[in-house]
């Protein structure tokens, strides 16, 4: 219960009751556009499979990430077949990947991590650290550099087409696995540098932009960007001078090594191996012995580092079986990797049964605690706790105050408002009033607090019992409890006065000075109600009395793509400090908003490029297709 998957089967299960208006995502984060959500690509599968086969989310999604989990060695032996290797090289390769964790008895934090040298390490990464999205992305990669091996080395026949399709599959599947696959085309290009080009760069340049025009209208340039931002957020990983230097270093090394490997006669694809080890290598080591941070969340890239050096020893155990010259030898060598083998697939086989085991999820305090905040509030949003939030919308629809993930956190704000209301930090006393303040400011109705004695795994409140006597119990199972936020209205939308407006972004969590006179006019009764009402995710009403002057304070997250009409013409819409969107409406007395999110003109366009890249990639493939079977007939003539 305490993988991360859980997020990512709400976002499929949230796109299968929603087809036709994956638009606006309502329900975390006060809003936020859904391509900006997560990459879609596995998650729309998912909703797909389980939406065309009838089946249930969690079904699909198992079927569908322990199908990464089983193919990634396959495709691994296909790079290697494919590439003309050796099917050897190949089969250690894949062998390797699939059943060893070479890394477990390298690096002893790796290790102590798995609890023991013959645990599935892949498995535990997948299963309990959620890496499903990862691993599909991993499962594609080796085909994706097979492929633009072909076009830009090659020049076969339908491979530029299929490349870039390939490139662009695994970049819409997941941020790691994007700059894993970065990792792998950088290892590519260097492992074929020297004294004559073996890269038609057109064709590379040509492959790399079509794919990222192909899925642009999922991960537009704002987004890359927004991404690349909360990714530094995450774990507070700056590029500077040490990162700069690091970098140049792992350059340094890698052209040390080119040196040495071309004297060395050494072929192309050993020093793609070597050269993907090194580059996943330092990010990842760099973290785990140097406290390094290379890339935002280094720890993220093991998976790399496994399949790079199951790669290295691949093919360096096929070059030295080679080198045994005497029948029985080979037998002698055959023997003792098949028994090491066997071994190894019992262990796997015994760990993995005693990891994956079926439960009664409804007994569960994350089903418990959602189903309660369901039947207590409706559709109102409350703040759900730490693994609660993130299980809430499989058993739900209820909007939260957070939610998944942290690519897709809206501002640096939500950041600091969850970190005070968990922490309290240096609040004292006013740890419950400060935290219900933040809470009333984001429009949630409710509170949940898992206790010490909780069966949640993440027990993030730092003082559970905060909320005692103060604010009004809901809901109590045990060590867990929900309470009431005082808030005067429901809705999402509030009339309030230019001076009321946040005016500023709260330097810390104790920084509570901009939110009160916001808070203090939302709860006030001599400003008239507003009524917020959604007519589908991406459009909404509001109707209230406004005197002239007064705004809208509407709890939602401020983007380009709203627009807000009265009287059938556009109204300036803003963010206020916690980038929640101030709508001028203009209105004295009766007053009737219509919101709708539509397309940015950058989403239009990058539309655009995408429906040109695909009929470019139609023409071309129709293109060299015939010019194969012109050259068919000439070869028969």
């Amino acid at each position: 219960m305490g993988s991360i998957e859980s997020a990512y089967m709400s976002i499929s299960l949230y796109a299968t009751r929603h087809w036709g208006d994956l638009t606006w995502f309502p329900i975390w984060f006060h809003g936020m556009p859904f391509f900006r959500l997560y990459q879609p690509g596995l998650h729309l599968t998912v909703a797909a499979l389980a939406t065309l086969a009838h089946w249930p989310i969690p079904r699909a999604y198992h079927f569908l990430t322990a199908l990464a989990y089983a193919l990634a060695p396959v495709t691994l032996f296909t790079l290697c077949s494919g590439a003309q290797i050796s099917k050897l090289s190949g089969f250690l390769t894949a062998i390797i990947y699939s059943l060893f964790t070479p890394l477990s008895f390298l690096v002893p934090a790796i290790h102590a991590d798995a609890g023991a040298y013959l645990n599935d390490r892949r498995l535990q990464i997948l299963i309990h650290y959620g890496e499903g999205p990862h691993f599909a992305a991993l499962a594609m990669l080796p085909f994706a550099i097979l492929l633009l091996h072909w076009a830009v080395s090659e020049r076969r026949v339908f491979a530029m087409p299929l490349a870039t399709l390939a490139l662009a599959a695994v970049v819409i599947t997941n941020w790691p696995g994007s700059m894993g696959l970065s990792m792998a085309v950088i290892a590519y290009l260097l492992s074929r540098a020297g004294p004559r080009p073996q890269v038609q760069w057109g064709s590379f340049i040509s492959i790399c932009l079509g794919a990222y025009l192909l899925v642009s209208p999922w991960i537009p340039p704002s987004t890359v960007l927004f991404v690349e931002r909360n990714a530094q957020q995450s774990d507070h990983t700056r590029l500077g001078i040490g990162q700069v230097f690091s970098w140049l270093a792992v350059l340094l090394i890698c052209l040390l090594l080119h040196g040495l490997f071309r004297a060395l006669r050494v072929d192309p694809w050993t020093l793609f191996f070597a050269y993907f080890l090194t580059l996943s290598g330092a990010v990842t080591l760099g973290h785990i012995f140097r406290n390094l941070s290379l890339l935002p969340q280094p720890q993220r890239f093991e998976p790399e580092m496994a399949m790079a050096l199951a790669g290295v020893i691949g093919v360096s155990a096929a070059s030295g079986f080679k080198l045994l010259g005497s029948r029985p030898l080979r037998w002698v060598a055959i023997g003792g990797f098949a028994t090491l083998c066997v071994i190894q697939l019992r262990a796997d086989m015994l760990w993995a049964r005693r990891q994956i085991r079926e439960i009664d999820v409804t007994q569960t305090i994350e089903y418990r605690m959602a189903k309660a905040f369901e039947r207590l509030g409706g559709t109102n949003r409350v703040f759900a706790p730490g693994n609660v939030s993130l299980w809430m919308n499989m058993f739900t629809e209820v909007p939260q105050v957070a939610g998944c993930c942290d690519q897709s956190v809206p501002t640096f704000e939500d950041r600091i408002g969850m970190f005070v209301i968990y922490s309290g930090l240096n609040a004292g006393a006013q740890d419950a009033s400060i935290s219900t303040l933040w809470l009333q400011a984001y429009g949630a109705n409710a509170v949940g607090v898992t206790g010490k004695r909780s069966s949640e795994p993440f027990q993030p409140f730092v003082n559970p019992g905060k909320f005692n006597g103060i604010l009004r119990q809901l809901w109590r199972d045990g060590d867990d409890v929900i309470y009431a936020v005082p808030q005067r209205s429901t809705s999402l939308a509030h009339v309030v006065n230019r001076s009321d407006v946040i005016p500023r972004t709260p330097i810390n969590g104790l920084d509570i000075e901009p939110l009160e006179p916001y808070v203090r006019a939302i709860e006030s009764p001599e400003y008239s109600p507003a009524q917020f009402e959604w007519i589908n995710n991406g459009e909404a009403r509001i109707t209230t009395k406004c005197s002239a002057g007064q705004l809208l304070s509407v709890q939602i997250s401020d983007d380009s793509g709203w627009h807000a009409r009265a009287n059938e013409s556009e109204r300036p819409i803003s963010a206020d400090g916690l980038g929640m969107m101030v709508i001028d409406p203009q209105c004295t007395g009766d007053c009737t908003v219509d919101l709708s999110w539509e397309p940015t003109p950058e989403i239009r366009s990058m539309h655009v490029a995408q429906i040109g890249v695909l009929l470019l990639l139609i023409i071309v493939a129709i293109k060299r297709g015939t010019i194969a079977r012109w050259r068919g007939l000439g070869a028969t003539s």
